[in-house]
């Protein structure tokens, strides 16, 4: 039988060996690591406008500082969830004098070859540049500096980030343009825009539609232009221009991206 001095003693050893646990669990917590669906990939976004090309406007406010505010807000949700996301401008300007036109010239050249090997459509536009009937228009050298941004740091994919506008107020809602030769443009557009729809509706589905601009037609990877909301619709540029809506289309369209590389990497 113990006693009641020997029992005491084992009491209190007992009790500062938990003690010494408790403190070295405080002081060295589990850590659980969390594996981001988005590790690894990159994700070039792109203020459409900027600087002296405003883009639409309506009510005071102008397509290219939404796009900013709304390209930023995705930047943020994607490096959120462990990706990389790449801005081709986070300032207002317009990047024409990132590229010369001589430069857009024989880059021009070049596409056009490529176009003639794969035996795609040429757009006119290309193909006069290309052959020395036309000269680049200026505002062209500010979006080939957009796809070298995206091409420097290695993007997987890129998307472009509008406003839409329309003389009727009524005209509303989201929609995702993709590059008509791409299938993965196509895939990625669709994953977008199933979660945009529900935030701005107004498109009959599918809400996506494939579509030749510069952007789409000359990105050698995988590449969507969203029409977020119409700046000329009372409700989607409130959303639009509200920190609430921003984080929620950011949300979205970070949630369509997951779900592409989802797919890619698990195909149905």
């Amino acid at each position: 039988m113990l006693s009641v001095k020997r029992a005491k003693s084992i009491w209190i050893g007992i009790a500062a060996i938990l003690a010494s646990a408790a403190c070295l669990l405080i002081a060295e917590p589990l850590i659980v690591s969390v594996v981001s669906e988005l590790d690894g990939y990159v994700v070039a976004i792109d203020p459409g406008h900027g600087g002296r090309d405003s883009g639409s406007s309506h009510a005071g406010f102008t397509e290219k500082d939404i796009t900013l505010l709304l390209s930023m807000a995705i930047a943020d949700e994607i490096r959120a969830r462990g990706g990389i996301a790449v801005l081709t401008r986070d300032t207002d300007t317009d990047l024409w004098d990132q590229v010369t036109y001589q430069d857009e010239i024989e880059y021009t050249k070049k596409e056009y070859e490529q176009d003639l090997e794969l035996g795609r459509k040429i757009d006119p536009r290309d193909r006069g540049i290309a052959l020395g009937t036309r000269f680049p228009p200026t505002y062209r050298l500010g979006l080939r500096a957009r796809l070298l941004v995206a091409q420097q740091h290695n993007a997987n994919i890129l998307i472009s980030i509008h406003t839409n506008h329309f003389r009727s107020e009524s005209a509303k809602g989201a929609v995702t343009l993709y590059q008509s030769h791409s299938d993965l443009s196509r895939q990625l557009a669709a994953a977008i825009q199933h979660y945009l729809k529900d935030l701005l509706p107004g498109r009959a589905e599918p809400g996506i539609s494939p579509d030749d601009f510069f952007i789409l037609r000359r990105s050698p990877i995988p590449a969507v232009l969203i029409e977020i909301g119409f700046v000329s619709n009372k409700h989607d540029r409130e959303f639009m221009l509200s920190e609430s809506g921003r984080q929620a289309i950011a949300k979205a369209v970070a949630d369509g991206i997951q779900d592409y590389f989802r797919l890619l990497k698990y195909p149905l």
